[in-house]
């Protein structure tokens, strides 16, 4: 495995050189030749270049993009966001973690991702023309098939760098809303975090979408120390970011103290309108190409369907899988959690009069007595009985008798015959 250590943009020489030197071309070169002499204008194959699209040359060699454990899902794969006097940069996978390394193919060999930053306008022009801003995604040879070796006559080879075009658009870019607001705080405030978990997979979301056509050229690091024998991929297809994304980068950058950049009163051209020359600037300015014809790969319309279809399988896949586990996390909670007692109602209920049930008496109650029937319709009248002499016999009166009274001698319940003593 080799990893380079002069393709960062924190090269040994970085405080000491800036853009303003760069306000004439020619003075920029001789400047930055006394400090780094790779970025003299006598070393061929310099960095950047104006790509003519009328006559390039071609490849058929296609760039492969790799990277496992997805990053937006694995908090081990981390980024850390860097501030330095020209740029934001974002060093990836910082622990090193990834098991299937982020980086390409190409020609049989794997090429890592170290980092990626950005410069505004781009460095690279389309025919003359320039774009809103360039992301530099820098990689360093990190090995490949049996028969192939990272090794090379100097420590600074082998590296290369694929270049992202962006212009102004309606909506923010996904991708760059993952570590803009870290970055924005980072540079107003050098003590705030700088590590980033959760990123999206940059070859997802930061590389344009299929088909991945491209120009290809060697070149080198567009500052200095200005590393030689670089492979540049320049993607064809140009995506977006917001006018505001713009904005705060491009501010940031100027505002920043020991700012390197150059604030020039002319538009570059190519920009989107509205550009603000107040504001600075961090392009290296173009190098003359030389002997170079970039060469264009047009990737095959099917190849292109097999790797759309292989991406969106994979984001789908990976989507189930997370549902999957957030089910059963819900499940699990749910099943180990106490059932939790139902409160009391507090509507007052009315409560019910309960019936003593009917006692019945041990001893039946005495029936009540049959009525008597009325014997007597007038008012009875005693007989009065006279005795002649205490050794008289009593006779009683028998001359007197009820009306209605039946037998001789009967005397109805209760009645007594009053007697009355008649001296003699």
């Amino acid at each position: 495995m080799k990893l380079s250590l002069g393709i960062s943009c924190l090269a040994a020489v970085a405080d000491a050189w800036t853009y303003s030197e760069c306000a004439v071309a020619d003075a920029c070169a001789t400047a930055w030749a006394t400090e780094a002499p790779l970025c003299a204008a006598v070393n061929p194959n310099q960095s950047p270049i104006d790509i003519v699209t009328a006559d390039p040359g071609t490849t058929t060699n296609p760039l492969v993009f790799q990277g496992l454990p997805d990053s937006a899902t694995t908090d081990e794969l981390r980024a850390r966001v860097e501030i330095n006097d020209h740029t934001w940069e974002v060093a990836w996978d910082i622990g090193d973690v990834a098991t299937e390394k982020y980086g390409v193919q190409y020609n049989g060999k794997i090429y890592k991702l170290m980092q990626f930053h950005f410069h505004s306008p781009s460095e690279h022009t389309v025919d003359g023309k320039h774009y809103d801003l360039e992301a530099h995604m820098v990689h360093a040879c990190y090995g490949g098939d049996a028969n192939v070796s990272c090794t090379t006559p100097e420590p600074d080879d082998e590296n290369l760098v694929v270049a992202i075009f962006m212009n102004v658009g309606e909506e923010d870019n996904g991708f760059l809303a993952s570590v803009w607001p870290q970055l924005s705080e980072l540079a107003s405030n050098a003590s705030a975090p700088s590590v980033v978990e959760g990123v999206a997979n940059p070859y997802n979301f930061l590389v344009p979408p299929q088909p991945h056509d491209f120009y290809r050229y060697m070149g080198s690091t567009t500052t200095p120390s200005c590393v030689q024998n670089v492979e540049w991929f320049l993607m064809s297809t140009v995506t977006t970011l917001s006018q505001a994304q713009l904005t705060s980068y491009r501010t940031a950058i100027t505002a920043h103290v020991g700012t390197q950049t150059l604030t020039v009163a002319t538009i570059p051209e190519g920009v989107t309108e509205g550009w603000d020359v107040t504001k600075g600037t961090n392009n290296r300015p173009r190098q003359d190409m030389g002997n170079r014809v970039p060469q264009k790969y047009t990737q095959p319309e099917e190849v292109a369907q097999q790797q759309r279809s292989f991406m969106w399988h994979g984001l789908l896949i990976g989507v189930c899988v997370v549902a999957a586990g957030i089910c059963c996390l819900v499940a699990f909670m749910f099943a180990g959690k106490p059932k939790e007692k139902k409160p009391a109602s507090k509507r007052a209920i009315k409560p019910v009069k309960k019936t003593p049930p009917e006692q019945t008496p041990l001893v039946p109650p005495p029936a009540p007595p049959a009525p008597v029937p009325m014997l007597f319709t007038q008012p009875l009248q005693v007989p009065v009985t006279t005795f002649a002499s205490p050794v008289q016999q009593m006779q009683v009166q028998q001359g007197f008798a009820p009306q209605g009274f039946a037998p001789q001698g009967f005397a109805p319940q209760g009645f007594a015959p009053q007697v009355r003593m008649v001296a003699p």
